[in-house]
């Protein structure tokens, strides 16, 4: 039998990259599924994938900036499949223009509360609405996607982004406190550098006066492996912290980065 025949698992930002990576291999081992994004087009190609795997699947526009809509996924979910066993929050990323502190405009201000709300305040309010179900199911795996810089400070990287990284981290620790005997696991993984379109080496070699092959070099040389991951690596973890394999592991926050700066 499959590890997760019978389950129903929502993944935030699951249309691209390692949202789309996780919901897939949680499909290959049975798990019906429910991605969200903002672009219809790339869930509805998950979705296609999934279905094609021989398990549910369902596809839902939701905008993790807007406290109702975040929390549609879980709501179809439940009304759907009548459950919600797995939840992987998996949205995230710098929203505006950043500084390293403010310049007497808005902007600033504006950009730092944004990205707060897209790290961690999301990932509250997707992870609130699937709780009740999960603790009255007695089982549940909430799976945060954290970063390298929820761990660490990084030279050059936005405060927000960093702030938010380190609060899902705080949040998760916290979370599995408190759910901690209702038989709800609540974990973080953080990636190290993973070749998703979030990663631009064009970008940072314009930043860096690097060429992009110095810059991926570069990137590369910050890991133990001398690696950049694939979305699949971190699916690998997701789907053990998911299964019944993973039912001891909570509060955790577990890189999966080639050894990134060790």
């Amino acid at each position: 039998m499959s590890k997760l025949e019978g389950k129903v698992a929502v993944i935030t930002g699951g249309g691209r990259g390692i949202g789309r990576a996780i919901a897939l291999r949680l499909a290959q081992e049975g798990a019906a599924i429910v991605v969200s994004s903002r672009t219809e087009a790339e869930i509805a190609e998950a979705v296609a994938q999934a279905k094609a795997l021989g398990v549910n699947a369902l596809a839902v526009v939701a905008d993790a900036m807007q406290r109702s809509s975040a929390r549609e996924p879980v709501v179809r979910a439940l009304a759907e499949f009548g459950r919600v066993d797995i939840l992987v929050n998996n949205v995230g990323g710098l929203i505006g223009m950043h500084h390293t502190f403010g310049d007497g405009s808005d902007a600033a201000d504006d950009s730092f509360e944004a990205t707060m709300v897209l790290n961690v305040t999301s990932a509250w309010w997707t992870s609130a609405q699937a709780l009740p179900a999960m603790q009255k199911a007695g089982f549940g795996r909430i799976i945060n996607i954290g970063s390298t810089e929820s761990l660490l400070a990084n030279p050059g990287c936005p405060p927000a982004y960093i702030a938010g990284k380190h609060a899902i981290a705080g949040l998760t620790r916290q979370l599995a406190q408190d759910v901690g005997d209702s038989g709800v696991t609540v974990n973080c993984i953080c990636p190290g550098w993973t070749n998703t379109s979030m990663v631009d080496f064009d970008g940072m070699a314009e930043h860096t006066g690097m060429t992009p092959e110095q810059a991926r070099s570069y990137a590369e040389s910050m890991s133990a492996q001398n690696c950049i991951l694939e979305p699949e690596d971190i699916a690998a973890m997701a789907l053990f912290l998911a299964s019944d394999e993973g039912a001891r592991i909570t509060g955790q926050v577990i890189s999966v980065d080639g050894g990134y700066r060790l």
